[in-house]
């Protein structure tokens, strides 16, 4: 079969891996931001380009006769890519554009819930003026300020966590109105937050493991918020802080958010569909949704994904869906990324680096690139996050352990990650984070 792949981020390359595992029989073209080194391997032939002009995906897989798409980033999705080639005879896996605006419009989402889904909604507002954010914020107490538009996991602020005082906020908040004209206000939760990933079609979801990014910059939950610096998921599928009831919420919210969606929009959803929940003292609240799978937790649950990817996913663009058959190893994974030293801050400093992707492996790791084009002189670093590390194994503590100490000889100086992902004291005081706010005994 002819695949088609749009994207060239590491989550990409995790897609491409498993797409591509079973040798010689599919074809893989891509078309991509960059050239990434690692998808370049397996692909038969890539494009660069524009994710927003549709109009060239389509020719570039029509011209190579593609029968399945799989589109990987938001941009294209929210652009009308899956309609546009859907409308050419492909198979695809991505929502359409009018059910994309669940990640591409935060107040969409937020009306969709309060008036189809319900469960797991919070206190918003939509907010055009400083005084109705200050109104806001006296009615619910702390809040968590967001553009209504994408952000790329790093344009949101958080009272208690960015901010200090109400006035900090409301500053915030007026260069935002400034800047947008419009952004959202949303009532601040407290628990710990967690990656619910489904595949969806036929109006049936299939979750996936359980994943937990760590969105900011250094350890400890420091600096400023990023696209996500790692991930780590637990062999049992869930998470040592959540219960049975807390899974059965998330699941019982995206299942009704994929029928709201496709009543609302008279088509059916065809793809994956990523929930950031947030367990609290009172219940499963979302935090947001995206409409492809989650970086870097898209490297954690394909490489966990023990079944023939192509056909899995060959059967949900057609609206097929075999809960029964969708197969995972029942292992832990750790996945952590290697970025510039500036990031997530913007930087036109581009390093070299070298990644002895020999040596990796024999430590029983895999390397999957992402913001690094390949030269002559070696891999040159594009600005953001540029190397992710995956590995599996029984206990994911070990596994960090492991990761870490190779990482010590392995990892070139011109570039850093978070040491905290997976680290056993770190979960163990979320669980007890989870017990104190749940009211349980230590």
């Amino acid at each position: 079969m002819k695949i088609g792949l749009v994207g060239s981020g590491g989550r990409e390359h995790a897609i491409a891996k498993t797409l591509m595992k079973i040798p010689n029989r599919d074809s893989l073209f891509v078309y991509g931001s960059h050239h990434n080194p690692g998808i370049e391997r397996v692909a038969k032939s890539s494009k660069v380009g524009d994710f927003r002009d549709v109009e060239r995906i389509g020719d570039f897989f029509s011209s190579n006769g593609v029968e399945l798409v799989v589109i990987g980033p938001e941009v294209p999705l929210i652009a009308g890519a899956s309609d546009h080639l859907r409308s050419n005879g492909m198979k695809v896996i991505g929502p359409t554009r009018a059910q994309a605006q669940l990640e591409g419009s935060k107040i969409f989402m937020r009306d969709l819930m309060k008036r189809r889904v319900k469960k797991g909604t919070l206190a918003w507002r939509e907010v055009r003026d400083v005084a109705s954010a200050r109104d806001f914020i006296a009615e619910v107490g702390q809040v968590a300020v967001k553009p209504v538009g994408l952000t790329g996991g790093k344009g949101v602020w958080v009272m208690g966590v960015h901010f200090d005082t109400v006035d900090a906020a409301l500053e915030k908040v007026e260069y935002l109105i400034q800047t947008d004209g419009i952004l959202l206000l949303e009532e601040r939760l407290i628990g710990e937050e967690f990656s619910r990933m489904a595949f969806v079609s036929n109006n049936t979801i299939s979750p996936m493991p359980v994943a937990q990014d760590f969105k900011y910059a250094y350890d400890g939950d420091q600096g400023g918020m990023t696209g996500g610096m790692g991930s780590y998921t637990m062999a049992d599928g869930s998470m040592p802080f959540l219960n049975k009831d807390d899974l059965e919420q998330a699941d019982a919210i995206l299942q009704e958010t994929v029928t709201a969606i496709e009543e609302e929009t008279g088509e059916d959803y065809r793809g994956f569909l990523y929930g950031q929940f947030m367990a609290t003292a009172d219940g499963v609240r979302v935090i947001e949704y995206n409409v492809r799978l989650g970086d870097p937790e898209a490297i954690n649950v394909m490489a966990l994904l023990n079944m023939d990817t192509a056909i899995l996913f060959e059967e949900i663009a057609e609206g097929i869906l075999k809960k029964e058959e969708i197969n995972f190893f029942h292992q832990a994974s750790i996945c952590k990324y290697l970025v510039p030293s500036a990031y997530p801050a913007s930087s036109k400093e581009q390093a070299v680096i070298e990644i002895n992707e020999k040596e990796i492996e024999e430590a029983g790791f895999s390397v999957i690139y992402a913001s690094v084009a390949q030269k002559d002189i070696g891999l040159e670093t594009l600005g953001s996050r540029a190397v992710a590390l995956i590995g599996l194994g029984e206990n994911v503590f070990e596994l960090s352990d492991k990761m870490e100490e190779m990482l010590k000889q392995v990892e070139p100086p011109t570039i850093r990650h978070r040491k905290d992902i997976g680290d056993e004291r770190v979960i163990r005081a979320k669980i007890q984070k989870m017990k104190e706010l749940r009211g349980m005994s230590s």
